[in-house]
């Protein structure tokens, strides 16, 4: 006696039972990684079950890998950056380390991945994980086999094109379109779409001191800030307003006193808040104590005008990786629209 003998009184064949048993999957589970430099509230993070994907971090003589821990990162504000002649770089892991995290933390929890990465512009994180995504494909089937999971599994590596504040909202938009109603999006439209927003998406940073800017671009070979420029910005109080857009980041507005920058940069966010966002979300860090965010000129009418466009305000401690270069006091905000 075959399952189902009779539906509506007909009597189904074995290979129709198998056609149809063979069409009913289940979902598959889609995650989402991220490197430690994406600017978004560990609350956040953490609700949505998004994984991070650590950076390595030199202090002097000191190494640990930075895992968007606010904890961490306010203690490296107070006890590091404050210290102008310490020596801190930065790097990604190496491939073969991204591999390992790759099989170790991924292959067996989700089905799909989307790996969201800081500009490959400024960092090779993108370079070096999507050599580890080619890397696993050898390694994970025998993993996956042995944990009886037949799904094949699949990674893919976006590089956002922004920075901090502009990955944040690029995650947001990830994650509206797989809560929303798209579940069943398929994955690689998933990705083309995400990878199609992020070329919208407008991420600003203000720095309190040039000296960081400069001495981080100066480490790398980066001549932009040199030091006439640093020196008139830093006697007249000229702060730049710099945006990253589409892989490229420039200053796009230079204003005297942090407070006159911060306060043109909200106005600038209002105006595209009113405009109309692309998904509706503003994503904002400091490197310090977010609750001092709320006393700068501007945030709260920009906070009542968001809200009352029904637009999403995130707020968080502006990551390590950030921080180390441009300086203790910036403050980067970010959006999405045309």
């Amino acid at each position: 006696m075959t399952p189902f003998p009779e539906v509506t009184g007909i009597r189904m064949a074995d290979g129709a039972i198998k056609r149809i048993l063979g069409a009913i999957t289940m979902p598959q589970k889609i995650g989402i990684v991220v490197d430690a430099a994406c600017d978004l509230p560990r609350s956040f993070l953490t609700q949505h079950g998004i994984e991070i994907m650590p950076i390595n971090m030199q202090f002097g003589t000191m190494n640990f890998k930075d895992v968007r821990d606010p904890e961490q990162t306010m203690e490296f504000y107070r006890r590091y950056v404050a210290e102008k002649e310490l020596e801190i770089t930065t790097a990604p892991l190496s491939v073969k380390a991204i591999k390992d995290w790759f099989l170790d933390q991924l292959v067996l929890k989700y089905d799909r991945v989307l790996v969201i990465t800081v500009s490959s512009s400024r960092s090779p994180v993108f370079e070096n994980a999507t050599k580890a995504s080619f890397m696993i494909l050898s390694g994970y089937k025998e993993r996956r086999k042995a944990a009886g999971l037949e799904e094949q599994f699949a990674l893919r590596v976006l590089d956002s094109k922004t920075l901090f504040t502009g990955q944040g909202v690029v995650v947001f938009e990830a994650l509206r379109l797989m809560q929303g109603g798209q579940e069943e999006l398929a994955f690689d439209r998933l990705r083309q779409h995400v990878e199609n927003f992020s070329q919208d998406v407008h991420a600003y940073l203000v720095p309190q001191d040039l000296y960081y800017v400069r001495a981080r671009a100066h480490q790398k070979g980066d001549k932009s800030v040199g030091w006439l420029k640093y020196q008139m910005g830093t006697m007249l109080d000229i702060k730049p307003i710099l945006k990253a857009y589409r892989g490229e980041t420039d200053a796009v507005e230079t204003v005297r006193g942090f407070d006159g920058a911060i306060k043109r940069l909200f106005a600038i966010a209002g105006e595209a808040v009113e405009n109309g966002l692309l998904t509706k979300v503003v994503c904002m860090s400091y490197a310090g104590n977010p609750e001092d965010v709320k006393s700068f000129p501007g945030y709260n009418e920009f906070i009542k005008l968001a809200h009352a466009n029904k637009v999403e305000t995130l707020l968080s401690v502006m990551s390590t990786v950030a921080g180390i270069h441009v300086g203790p006091g910036a403050f980067s905000l970010a959006y999405a629209a045309k």
